[in-house]
């Protein structure tokens, strides 16, 4: 009986020191961070993200965060405060990689296409979401599609899909050609028109309007399909070093027998 009383005064005392210490400690260290900057470290920084626009990523970080390695509230809201920029499309951790630092896993946005809208070319992905990037006409990157005379007006709010079927079928095209040799021949996809008779068509360089017709894969009973477009305008420019070659106004490729005036 002198044996079990011992022990269960020891079990006793020690589950009374865990009850208060623990808090104890979890307190101090709550306490205890570094009076130096913090660090925000991006892991999988896409090459096309400029130090400018990183900054105000890790400034949103830095914000939600007290500087303690504890503060796990605080990494919960620096994972959303990432997620409302629209450059991510999956932020997967924000974890304490030190005292003063803090490294983020995430699944990037990637820039596809530009939108023009009020004077401006708006950055979007290949889902149509909005990113914060815009450009004054004439100094997007070459390598971004744009696209003009969308129906539905911008988001509000970055990472929000741009509406519209217009729009959607755009950028169906867009991610048809997109890998084409002739790619850059195209300057960019005009959509004035569409809400007349449910046609794409296209701006080549040299000012030739290309007729493409609907959505691919949503074509008419009577159009011809999109690989047989794609065929055509390959034949053009493989035989006349252009996919406009001869063309002056428009070049209809919605039947079997292309149209050039």
């Amino acid at each position: 009986m002198l044996i079990a009383a011992a022990w269960s005064a020891t079990f006793i005392g020690a589950a009374l020191a865990l009850g208060m210490g623990v808090p104890m400690l979890r307190n101090e260290a709550l306490g205890n961070h570094s009076d130096g900057p913090l660090r925000v470290r991006f892991e999988n920084r896409p090459t096309w993200m400029t130090d400018a626009e990183l900054g105000p990523l890790a400034d949103a970080v830095a914000e939600q965060l007290s500087g303690s390695p504890m503060d796990r509230a605080g990494l919960q809201r620096a994972k959303e405060a990432l997620l409302n920029t629209g450059w991510f499309d999956e932020v997967k951790q924000v974890r304490r990689s030190g005292d003063d630092e803090v490294a983020i896993e995430a699944s990037w946005a990637t820039p596809f296409a530009v939108v023009r809208e009020g004077g401006y070319d708006h950055l979007v992905d290949s889902q149509c979401r909005l990113l914060p990037r815009c450009y004054r006409p004439g100094t997007a990157p070459r390598g971004f599609m744009r696209i003009e005379g969308a129906t539905q007006p911008r988001p509000t709010t970055y990472g929000t899909r741009w509406g519209g079927d217009d729009l959607f079928s755009a950028m169906a095209l867009a991610r048809l050609i997109d890998e084409r040799a002739w790619r850059s021949q195209i300057a960019w996809i005009d959509l004035s028109e569409c809400a007349n008779d449910g046609c794409l068509r296209f701006k080549t360089g040299r000012g030739c309007t290309v007729k493409w017709g609907r959505a691919p894969g949503r074509e008419g009973a009577s159009e011809v399909p999109a690989r047989q477009k794609l065929e055509y305008l390959g034949w053009l420019n493989d035989h006349y070093g252009r996919i406009d070659a001869g063309c002056e106004d428009q070049l209809d490729l919605l039947s079997d027998y292309a149209s050039v005036r």
